[in-house]
């Protein structure tokens, strides 16, 4: 019992600056009541809580007696204790209070930084030599703490008179707080060796600092006179290299990427003899310079034997590329590579999370993006060859070319229809016929036949192989010139539009407005023009005009603005990609209602459609001379290198790395497919059709899942899963097939001005992820903005500008030839594609180097 009522009685603790004897004096002048809680049996302690002790067991132990002597000196104690409680607990909430005022709150954040590759980041050897020129260097400092050595080093660094900020004002965002002992920023090696071992690296540390009222960057290095502890895992730093950074710079020469510089040269050197000895500041300059050298040569990777084109000696799979040149190789590799995936092709489309949204929204994207284009075509062709190629026969066409090629091709990605320059190519096929008095479906099917006959040929000699040289640079150029032919074609309806109907002479007399000084000449002028608008009044329309431009914008404002939705906080996640995935289909419908029903009054133009019942009518052969056959031959060549470039650039495009496609391409087996397809086609007068820009690359755009990831602080989208399905090409053309049966009357619910702006929609979204069209911008951007990708880090900022201007002048070529007013013009169209691969890899060599053409233009 003495031992419990001794514990309970430490329990209380009664602070030994109070006597017990007071305690118990002051007690005995009270009247103990026995209640437990008049005694406070629970009081409130720093330690804890106090629990009831002897007093409850007394209690039980003897109900007659209410309290023994032992419990009620307890009890007396625990009375006194509830004001020196409330004091203890004042005086400790005194001092927290007095804490709390003293603490501050620190952000820290750890993140790795991958170190540069001076032999592939050209801007590291360089940034080196102009740092070490410009920079201060001290050597065998004596200061020992870091607020010493800052100071010690901004007096020598903050020289220029130019500079306004002061080095109070550095030094506050140098350091965390005013005791000037933490770093705000800072880099600093560390050391693992398969996840076994990990420790810091402590000979050398740098602080990257962003000043944002520097008017330029300024690097200083340090080199202690003795190993130093700079702070916790900076225990034996003999180097210290500060550099301050403006903001407005180059985002490949920011502070963080100055101090990678620097970091990565001092991690890789370590304590080289020469820096620890270098007695004065130029030798120790020139030491570092000599081992940037003697790094980067020995992180150079060695150069490929082969050269672009020609394979490796030292390939495992030297004889299976020798191969490729055999007869008809090719073909049985596509069919070997792709059969195994065939009906998986179709699984693709119905299986996985998210995977029915997007086969449907892609379908209908492809279904509006491919008939609209097609009636257009087949207006221009039918206007071309006055009528003997219609609208109908171009959805006919279309529908069965389209639906086998998605059932027999080996990339089911890959979107054929006909296109604007085959449509050019028609015409000057009619414009020949008309010439020499040739039948012309006769002579145009003898042309798509002599055409089939060289696709067999380039698929049977694996003349594909060839799209080795065509690298990412061409097929740019290619698709470039294809959104530049879209955007031409949308501003040409338009500005005929406004030159029928607001720009025409007779809707705006010579002469106009009154002249108060011949009343008699200002009224004949009203009559004038009152006249002219009664005589012309299906000419003088400028709510045509202005209706129609704001259906072309409109179409294209919407669509962009739901394509890019993802990119928005409104809705959710799953939303979001919704709107994204139905986007042109969304603003093809909405702008047709409103051209059509809310606009009603206005008459726009809209599709004419005029379907006959004999369209599978076989042409009439016998109506060709032998002359006629053989200058058909002329022709089909010509026409097949058009399609062997289209057919094999779309393919490639969509088979690019960037897309992550993991059944394979099939080029020469997608050849001969489209061949006979078109072989079929022209005998009964279809137009021709093969793969096209940018419907094929778009297509894989959506059926792919995306996500954005930051690299080197720049915000990318990457493909992570594309669904390789034939489900949506063929849905697609099956509803095109459809919608013959009703096309006559839906047509006339969709103005003309909307397909303009389904053209524009087509060729802006092209442009996303278009690195030559990157590069473009960059001529017009401040190099603060530059983006830090890897072609800015590995090539100089001149070489980079150079190939982009080749790439330009390559573009303006084709449109010479594709825009050219002379129909003659346009044959020779095909071999000024074909001759950008000669001109890739043996001119702009000469004016940029291999190992940044490799950089350039690699995928």
């Amino acid at each position: 019992m003495p031992s419990s009522r001794k514990n309970s009685c430490n329990e209380t603790h009664v602070p030994a600056s109070i006597p017990e004897d007071k305690a118990v004096s002051d007690d005995s002048s009270r009247t103990s009541s026995g209640s437990d809680g008049e005694d406070g049996t629970f009081l409130e302690h720093p330690r804890g809580s106090v629990g009831q002790g002897r007093s409850s067991i007394s209690s039980f132990s003897n109900p007659q007696r209410k309290i023994s002597t032992g419990s009620r000196k307890m009890s007396t104690r625990r009375k006194l204790s509830v004001p020196l409680a409330e004091r203890i607990n004042r005086q400790h909430s005194q001092d927290i209070d007095e804490t709390l005022h003293d603490v501050s709150l620190q952000h820290t954040q750890v993140a790795s930084v991958e170190k540069k590759d001076f032999a592939q980041e050209v801007r590291g050897t360089r940034d080196i030599n102009n740092f070490l020129q410009k920079s201060e260097v001290f050597l065998d400092l004596a200061e020992i703490e870091i607020s010493h050595i800052v100071d010690k080093m901004l007096g020598m660094m903050m020289k220029d008179p130019k500079e306004t900020v002061t080095n109070q004002e550095l030094k506050s965002l140098i350091f965390t707080d005013d005791t000037y002992t933490q770093l705000t920023d800072n880099i600093q090696g560390t050391i693992s060796k398969g996840g076994k071992y990990y420790d810091w690296e402590q000979t050398w540390l740098c602080s990257a600092v962003t000043i944002p009222t520097l008017r330029k960057r300024h690097v200083g290095i340090a080199r202690l006179k003795h190993r130093c502890n700079l702070g916790q895992k900076a225990e034996e730093v003999r180097f210290f290299i500060l550099i301050l950074c403006p903001s407005e710079v180059k985002k490949t020469k920011s502070a963080l990427e100055t101090g990678r510089t620097f970091a990565t040269l001092f991690s890789d050197m370590g304590l080289r003899h020469e820096l620890l000895t270098a007695p004065t500041v130029e030798e120790f300059k020139e030491s570092m310079r000599k081992t940037t050298e003697m790094f980067a040569e020995h992180q150079a990777p060695p150069e490929l034997n082969g050269g672009p084109g020609k394979p490796d000696p030292n390939d495992e799979n030297k004889d299976t590329e020798l191969k490729w040149y055999q007869f008809g190789y090719g073909i049985k590799e596509d069919l070997m590579r792709r059969l195994p995936y065939y009906l998986d092709d179709y699984k693709d489309g119905i299986v996985g999370p998210n995977t029915i949204q997007k086969t449907t929204a892609t379908t209908l994207f492809l279904y509006f993006s491919v008939i609209l284009p097609a009636v257009a075509l087949g207006v221009l062709n039918s206007s071309n060859t006055h009528g003997k190629i219609s609208v109908q026969q171009v959805i006919v066409g279309q529908t069965i070319g389209a639906i086998t090629f998605t059932l027999l091709a080996g990339q089911p990605l890959v979107v054929v229809m006909t296109t604007a320059p085959l449509a050019l190519f028609i015409k000057i096929i009619y414009t020949i016929a008309e010439d020499f008095d040739i039948d012309f479906l006769a002579f145009y099917a003898m042309i798509g036949i002599w055409n089939t006959f060289f696709l067999i040929l380039y698929s049977f000699f694996n003349m594909s192989v060839l799209m080795k040289y065509s690298s990412r640079s061409t097929e740019e150029i290619f698709s470039n010139f294809i959104t530049i032919a879209f955007i031409t074609d949308s501003t040409k309806n338009m500005v005929k539009t406004f030159n029928k109907h607001y720009w025409s002479d007779s809707c705006y007399p010579t002469t106009t407005g009154n002249d108060a000084s011949n009343p008699l000449a200002s009224a004949i002028t009203n009559i004038t023009a009152t006249t002219a608008h009664q005589v012309h009044p299906h000419e003088c329309h400028p709510d045509v005009c202005f209706l129609s431009l704001i259906l072309m914008l409109g179409t294209l404002w919407l669509g962009v603005t739901l394509f890019d939705f993802t990119k928005t906080p409104f809705l959710n996640k799953r939303k979001r990609e919704i709107l994204s995935d139905y986007a042109l289909p969304v603003s093809v419908v909405v702008f047709s209602l409103v051209g059509t029903v809310l606009f009603s009054g206005v008459q726009v133009k809209t599709f004419p459609y005029n379907p006959t019942s004999n369209v599978f009518q076989v042409v009439n052969f016998g109506a060709l001379t032998v002359g006629s056959v053989f200058g058909a031959m002329g022709l089909g060549f010509s026409l097949s290198l058009l399609f062997f470039m289209d057919q094999n650039i779309s393919a490639a495009m969509v088979n690019s790395p960037d897309n992550r496609l993991q059944k394979g391409n099939a080029y020469h087996w997608d050849l001969l497919v489209v061949g006979l397809i078109n072989a079929f086609l022209c005998i009964f007068g279809f137009p021709f059709l093969h793969a096209v820009l940018p419907h094929s690359p778009l297509h894989v755009k959506c059926l792919a899942d995306t996500e954005e990831r930051v690299e080197n602080g720049y915000v990318k989208d990457i493909v992570v899963r594309v669904r390789e399905t034939r489900l949506t090409n063929l849905f697609s053309n099956i509803l095109i097939g459809i919608s013959m049966l009703f096309l006559g009357s839906v047509l006339t619910f969709i103005p003309t001005p909307v397909l303009d702006g389904l053209f524009l929609y087509l060729a802006i979204t092209a442009l996303y992820g278009n690195q030559m069209f990157e590069r473009i911008m960059l001529l017009f951007m401040e190099q603060a903005a530059y983006p830090p990708n890897h072609y800015i880090r590995q090539v100089p900022q001149r070489k980079i500008h150079t190939f982009t201007l080749c790439q330009c002048g390559q573009l303006l070529v084709l449109c010479a030839f594709g825009f050219a007013p002379w129909p003659y013009a346009k044959m020779i169209f095909p071999l000024v594609i074909l001759f950008f691969l000669p001109v890739r890899h043996m001119i702009i060599p000469l004016l940029v180097e291999k190992k940044y053409l490799s950089v350039l233009d690699g995928h």
